[in-house]
């Protein structure tokens, strides 16, 4: 069975361990621009921010960022953009005090495989079953795997913090005592259980260095 692979970057706009939002960057061949304009492709309605602040273009597989003319200006990586600026994976773009978001190159991403359509995943919330290509995951998931495939449920595509799997997996116990290896094999593990039905699709893609997000495989 062959799948696609969609070359997505992202940016997130992220305040500690929270993410408060997110946009995919699709290479529509046209601006993205960024502001706090309702209009803007990427709105963020904080008051130091320009109604039309900054501009995206992708050129030759490469995203560049360019100041649209803002009163507090653009900054990558404590630098301030004067002309327009190629982006690299992991830059810190910066738009006005205490503001940043996170440039996610696609490649940051791999695997992110595209939707195929068909009949995916899906978490049934009220029998806390889960069903994969129409077919029943038995036995169930643990607790732990079904908190988290639930909460990357909520919204497949976002991106969830480390922080916010912790909360859904952990609930009762304090995130510091929670490691970044209890966190992998917990994946690991709900991954395993889903490529029972489905080996070929990477339905959890790890976001390398900000969290999880869920490819439901239905779009």
């Amino acid at each position: 069975m062959e799948h696609l692979e969609t070359e997505q970057a992202l940016l997130i706009w992220r305040e500690g361990d929270i993410i408060k939002n997110q946009w995919v960057l699709q290479d529509a061949g046209q601006e993205i621009v960024i502001g706090r304009a309702p209009e803007c492709a990427i709105s963020i309605p904080v008051r130091w921010i320009s109604r039309t602040h900054a501009i995206l273009r992708r050129e030759r597989g490469q995203f560049f960022l360019e100041d649209a003319g803002s009163k507090n200006g653009v900054f990558v990586n404590g630098q301030r953009v004067l002309k327009p600026c190629p982006l690299e994976d992991g830059d810190l773009i910066q738009l006005a005090p205490g503001l940043e978001l996170i440039y996610v190159d696609s490649e940051a991403t791999a695997p992110l495989p595209g939707g195929r359509g068909g009949l995916g995943l899906r978490v049934d919330t009220d029998e806390r079953q889960v069903y994969v290509h129409g077919q029943l995951l038995t036995p169930p998931l643990s607790n732990q795997q079904y908190q988290l495939l639930a909460k990357l449920a909520e919204q497949p595509g976002r991106v969830y913090s480390r922080a916010e799997v912790i909360d859904a997996a952990w609930p009762d116990e304090s995130p510091e005592g929670i490691t970044d290896d209890a966190v992998d094999a917990l994946v690991r593990r709900l991954r395993q259980r889903l490529a029972e039905i489905d080996e070929e699709f990477n339905f959890i893609v790890t976001v390398r260095g900000y969290g999880f997000r869920l490819d439901d495989g239905l779009s």
